[in-house]
């Protein structure tokens, strides 16, 4: 079985670098990036949580687009 793939604890700088890219940037997949380092390294989660946290939240978003249609875009 293969060991749990966890990265290092974010320094201070790599920290305030993603948190800044996850804020700023218009490039979905650098957010999505960013995004998965920060569960990684801040929240301590594994490779294989941050893949069953996202797939979740994809079933639920279209779960909510097919009860709601466009509209449901537009609430958070």
């Amino acid at each position: 079985m293969l060991k749990p793939l966890e990265i290092p604890p974010l320094t201070a700088e790599e920290l305030e670098a993603l948190e800044k890219l996850y804020r700023t940037t218009k490039d979905v997949r650098l957010r999505t990036r960013a995004q998965i380092v920060l569960l990684a390294g801040e929240h301590r989660m594994t490779a294989s949580a941050i893949v069953r946290e996202v797939s979740q939240t994809v079933r639920n978003w279209l779960r909510r687009w097919m009860a709601e249609g466009i509209e449901s875009q537009w609430r958070s």
